[in-house]
């Protein structure tokens, strides 16, 4: 054989052994590279939306506990039930502190009044003229806006019909005060309730005539 034969069977033979250890070992070493690039790549990106979740956690712990206030606040505002007991006690320590006198409070039956659940309720108190008034500016002071917050101290109280007069028994400025007030709350009232048990809200010439007549007995 020739030496230059010998040289071409040498020659096929590296590119042969070149080839195999291509195919054989460096090709199945760049695929498994090229998976091993997309998962890192991967947990990357996952490392990376984690990072951005945990920076986010102050933020997202702020936005639970506001939540969470502004539940309550709501939840005292319109309670799931009526908590006539509660309210009762809200109503009382107004009273207390404007210096007028609860004579009566009888709750009616709760009732759907449109899309809201109403709890209607008469009260009767006895007081001077200008501690009403102050009763009534601290119930529709339950809640508040103060700023971008409201501020909530009572439940939500409507007044929807005042009658102011004058007892035998007592001297002017001193009146007996009958309200109607509703209230609300959540859950729906029971069935067979009718609207018709509701409040029906007082127009301001109402409450204008109410405060005339007051002012008449002076």
């Amino acid at each position: 054989m020739k030496r230059r034969d010998i040289y071409i069977l040498v020659g096929l033979g590296v590119l042969v052994i070149i080839v195999a250890w291509y195919f054989l070992i460096i090709s199945p070493k760049r695929d498994e590279l090229a998976e091993a690039k997309d998962r890192r790549d991967t947990e990357q990106r996952k490392f990376e939306t984690d990072r951005a979740r945990v920076e986010r956690l102050p933020e997202e712990r702020s936005a639970a506990r506001q939540a969470t206030e502004d539940l309550l606040k709501i939840n005292k505002l319109v309670p799931v039930d009526e908590q006539i007991p509660s309210l009762i006690i809200e109503l009382n320590n107004s009273a207390n502190q404007a210096g007028i006198d609860f004579v009566k409070i009888t709750p009616s039956t709760e009732v759907v009044v449109g899309n809201e659940t109403v709890v209607p309720l008469d009260l009767t108190f006895e007081g001077r003229f200008f501690d009403v008034n102050d009763f009534l500016y601290r119930v529709e002071n339950y809640a508040r806006i103060e700023g971008s917050d409201v501020n909530v101290s009572g439940r939500f109280v409507s007044v929807v019909e005042i009658l102011m007069q004058e007892a035998d028994y007592l001297e002017w400025p001193n009146v007996t005060t009958k309200l109607g007030v509703n209230t609300y709350m959540t859950s729906p009232p029971p069935q067979g309730a009718s609207a018709d048990r509701a409040k029906r809200s007082s127009s301001d010439g109402q409450t204008e005539q109410a405060a005339a007549e007051a002012q008449a007995g002076q």
